[in-house]
């Protein structure tokens, strides 16, 4: 049986997925004048996002959950 993941922890590994990727095509893709490939800077930066909420993920499932209306 496969636990399921947090999504934190599913988005740093989507995140580390890209980063392979990225540096993958810096090889295949890498331009005559040594400039990096647009695809590979795509999967940077969608990696640097993923990351990010990767982090978001985290920070609130930190914080306790709270089932009462703390606006009454």
């Amino acid at each position: 049986m496969r636990c399921i993941q947090h999504p934190a922890q599913t988005l740093r590994n989507f995140a580390d997925w890209l980063d392979a990727q990225s540096y993958r095509y810096d090889r295949l893709l890498w331009r005559d004048n040594g400039e990096r490939s647009t695809v590979a800077e795509t999967y940077r930066q969608i990696a640097s996002q993923a990351r990010q909420h990767a982090y978001r993920y985290a920070r609130l499932a930190e914080q306790p959950q709270s089932s009462e209306n703390t606006h009454d």
